[in-house]
């Protein structure tokens, strides 16, 4: 059975009554909720999708430059990056005189990769065109400001994000 991933008002709620701030994390809550169930429509986890995203640019990385680049810790970073070796996703070499292991995205990795963020992108492109063009433009241009507005609130504590 399918689930209705719709966006109803709770018993005796008023949409226009709404705060600005509820409004905000319910819409992002439920947008949450859909695109969990449009990516059960992809063949990479998200483990899989972050890694290869990373080696987007066709570099190799060691595992330490891995985790650096995602913020998570290196034992994490080790569990998943050999699973993706394991999966024919990523690859690794030594160099000469014993060096750190380099890892870099095989042809499959690459494939699948494409695959899934096309599908996403193709979710994006069809919402957008939903909106009509000028309010798609709209849209972006708020939603950028708004994560930037936002990045500055997290940032104020000067807390640093921790690792995973």
């Amino acid at each position: 059975m399918m689930e209705h991933t719709g966006g109803d008002c709770a018993p005796g709620e008023d949409a226009a009554a709404r705060e600005p701030r509820r409004e905000v994390a319910r819409l992002l809550s439920l947008l949450d909720r859909h695109r969990r169930l449009h990516r059960q429509e992809r063949n990479l986890g998200d483990a899989d999708l972050r890694i290869l995203w990373l080696f987007a640019d066709g570099s190799t990385r060691t595992l330490r430059e891995i985790a650096d680049a995602l913020h998570l810790e290196q034992s994490t970073v080790n569990r998943q990056v050999n699973a993706a070796v394991t999966e024919g996703l990523l690859e690794r070499t030594r160099g000469h005189g014993g060096q750190a292991y380099r890892f870099q995205r095989t042809a499959t990795g690459y494939r699948l990769f494409e695959a899934d963020v096309a599908a996403s992108l193709a979710g994006y492109d069809e919402a957008l065109a939903a909106l009509g063009a000028a309010d798609a433009a709209t849209f972006v241009d708020l939603l950028g400001h708004f994560t930037e507005a936002y990045r500055v609130v997290a940032e104020r504590s000067g807390k640093v994000l921790r690792r995973e």
